[in-house]
């Protein structure tokens, strides 16, 4: 026999241990995994375990948070929200926010009602708007962060809507922002040529 029929005898003979070792541990692994007891939902040998949907408990129930009250003890941001979801005219809302009740929410919730109502035309919530947002006004502005340019934005508004009392505020304003253009501010440069 040459040596081309030798390689291929001994490369038959590889091939063919490779594939009965190859049986022999599929068998084997077969075997192990058929002792192997697995328990199933209730307790037999068998298939692979897999929990019944019936004897699984009942989900826990989600509780339902509560329904905020809206009434006169609601808190007086709710009554606010409320009464611009039912479409309050802009007289009645600055009407609202005098009547809120005394709470640490009330300037917010007040707040909420003016902007609406200025938004809305009217000149008085827009005089009022302009002094929380106005650094010079020592009045409540809750949350409202001091803001001079908005605060001017809204005292002409309020101005030209027929506050008057809006000048003295202007005045106050507008001086304020020129001391610190003197003392260097560059944004109150700027806010000076805006407003001229």
């Amino acid at each position: 026999m040459n040596q081309y029929g030798q390689n291929r005898r001994w490369l038959l003979i590889v091939i063919i241990i490779v594939l009965v070792l190859f049986i022999a541990a599929g068998i084997w692994f077969l075997k192990r995994a058929k002792d192997t007891p697995s328990q199933t939902a209730t307790g037999s040998k068998g298939t692979a375990a897999l929990p019944r949907m019936a004897n699984l408990p009942p989900p826990e129930p989600i509780p339902t948070p509560p329904t905020p009250s809206y009434g006169p003890n609601a808190p007086v941001i709710e009554q606010a929200r409320k009464a611009m979801r039912e479409g309050i005219d802009p007289a009645g809302a600055v009407a609202l926010s005098k009547t809120l009740p005394e709470s640490p929410e009330r300037p917010d919730a007040a707040f909420l009602l003016l902007e609406y109502a200025a938004e809305g035309g009217n000149a008085e919530a827009a005089l009022t708007v302009g002094q929380y947002y106005d650094p010079t006004h020592e009045g409540p502005s809750g949350s409202i962060r001091k803001n001079s340019e908005t605060a001017y934005e809204w005292y002409k508004e309020a101005l030209s809507g027929g506050q008057e009392e809006a000048k003295k505020y202007l005045t106050n304003l507008q001086k304020r922002v020129q001391d610190q253009a003197k003392n260097g501010s560059r944004e109150a440069k700027a806010l000076i040529k805006r407003w001229r």
